[in-house]
C-alpha cells in the first residue's frame, strides 16, 4: 500500500492544465509537500514557585510551555510584575534539563540528596538558554548559562533551574541592560510536569497535529469508467 500525502495545513497549491497533462496522477509524482509554516503550539502547562521578594515563604507561579518551530525552541512562558518572561530551551538545553530533572529523581529516589543544602548549588549540570522579558512583549533578551540543582526549603527537596544575572547586548543609550536572574523552584511532580512537556515524544506530538493526511484516493487520474458516463452519481444534481 503506498503511504498518505502529507500537506502541511495551510499551503494551497495551484498547477496549470498544461502540468496534469503531463502528469494525470498526482499521486504517482509528488510523495510528500512542504509547504507552509508550523504555528507555536501549547505543550503544556504546570506550576513552580518563587521566592516572595517582602517574605521567606516561596510562592506558586502558573507556566505555560510553547513550542515555536521556527527556531527551534520550548519557552517556558510565565508572569512576574512588572513584566512577562518566558526561557527559551533549544534541543540540547532540554535534553539537559530532562537529563538533570532524571539525576535528581534518582537521588531523591535513593535518598542521597543532602538534607542541610539550603542554598543552591549546580548539582546538575549547565545549558545555554535565552531568557526574553517585557512589561507588554518580548522586547528585551539575554543569553544565560543556566543551571540546575536542588535546594532544601524546610524539610521538601526542590529540583531547582537557575537563571543567572545576565549582561543583554541590547544596550539602551549609555545605560546597559541586564537580567536580574532568577530561581525557579520546582516539586517532584511540578519538574515532572515541566519534562514531559518538553519532551521529544511531546514535540513531535504537537508538530504532527499540524500536518493534514490526505487519503490516497483523494487524487484521481480524470477519467470515467462506463458507468460513470451513462449516469451521473445519485449524491449529484443536473445544473439547471
Amino acid at each position: 500500500m503506498k503511504k498518505p500525502f502529507l500537506i502541511f495545513a495551510g499551503a494551497v497549491i495551484a498547477l496549470s492544465a498544461s502540468a496534469w497533462a503531463r502528469a494525470p496522477r498526482l499521486r504517482d509524482t509528488i510523495e510528500i509537500v512542504r509547504l507552509g509554516d508550523y504555528e507555536p503550539v501549547e505543550l503544556g502547562s504546570g506550576t513552580f514557585r518563587l521566592k516572595n521578594v517582602f517574605a521567606s515563604e516561596l510562592a506558586a507561579k502558573d507556566f505555560s510551555v510553547m513550542l515555536y518551530p521556527k527556531n527551534g525552541t520550548a519557552g517556558i512562558l510565565y508572569k512576574r510584575t512588572p513584566s512577562k518572561e518566558r526561557l527559551l530551551l533549544d534541543k540540547a538545553a532540554r535534553s539537559a534539563v530532562i537529563s538533570a530533572y532524571e539525576s535528581y529523581l534518582k537521588d531523591y529516589e535513593e535518598k542521597k540528596l543532602d538534607r542541610n543544602r539550603r542554598k543552591f548549588k549546580e548539582e546538575y549540570g549547565y545549558a545555554r538558554a535565552k531568557i526574553e522579558w517585557g512589561p507588554f512583549q518580548y522586547s528585551t533578551y539575554a543569553d544565560p548559562k543556566i543551571s540546575m540543582g536542588y535546594i532544601f526549603v524546610g524539610k521538601s527537596p526542590y529540583f531547582c533551574i537557575r537563571i543567572p544575572s545576565t549582561k543583554s547586548p541590547q544596550d539602551k543609550g549609555d545605560v546597559p541592560v541586564e537580567y536580574g536572574g532568577l530561581l525557579l523552584y520546582f516539586t517532584r511532580s511540578q519538574a515532572k510536569d515541566l519534562v514531559d512537556a518538553i519532551s521529544d515524544e511531546e514535540i513531535q506530538k504537537a508538530l504532527s497535529a499540524q500536518i493534514l493526511y490526505v487519503p490516497e484516493d483523494s487524487y484521481d487520474d480524470g477519467t470515467m469508467d462506463d458507468a460513470e458516463k451513462e449516469e451521473p452519481p445519485a449524491d449529484y444534481q443536473e445544473a439547471d
